[in-house]
């Protein structure tokens, strides 16, 4: 689900701010990675949305392929950041944190591209325009996910993804 949030609004919402992850990935400074299925120029991919996964499975069970794989949200983002706000310059970084709170999780993964008109896009999904029947799945993914609530900062350079724990209380492995 798509929505309208600042950060601070959505570390609000999951009880806290503790930095659970916090790394700046440079894709040419990743090492092949002889797993990926990914194109070579892919492995670095590959192998951080594996670790984003495995470090939200103990809070996020059972949905690791709602994030991971070709059809994952957290896929998605980086591959927006790479591909959209970079211009698949390997040599840009991309910051990734994972906050977590009493209630919920953010992932965040924030390019340095020029970002984009997060509204104008929104319009464009909604009245049905053309370019979302052959590109835009990431979003389309994004906007119709269950379990996350996805939204934008810092002008579409950084990209959002909100899990609230179930009400039963938070799985907290610590």
């Amino acid at each position: 689900m798509l929505t309208d949030l600042t950060l601070e609004q959505g570390l609000s919402k999951i009880g806290g701010d503790r930095i659970l992850f916090r790394e700046t990935l440079v894709p040419s400074s990743c090492r092949p990675n002889p797993n990926s299925v990914y194109k070579p120029e892919y492995d670095w991919l590959f192998t951080y949305e594996r670790i984003l996964a495995g470090i939200l499975e103990p809070y996020a069970p059972n949905l690791r392929y709602e994030l991971i794989g070709e059809t994952g949200v957290l896929c998605e983002a980086l591959s927006n950041a790479f591909c959209h706000g970079h211009k698949k310059d390997p040599s840009k970084p991309i910051d990734l944190k994972v906050y977590l709170g009493e209630h919920g999780l953010i992932v965040r993964v924030k390019d340095n591209g020029p970002g984009f008109d997060l509204e104008m896009v929104k319009d464009r999904f909604s009245k049905g325009k053309s370019y979302f029947h052959l590109a835009g799945n990431g979003l389309k993914r994004m906007i119709h996910s269950s379990h996350f609530r996805i939204f934008f900062t810092d002008e579409g350079r950084a990209f959002h993804m909100m899990y609230m724990f179930p009400r039963t209380g938070s799985p907290d492995p610590r």
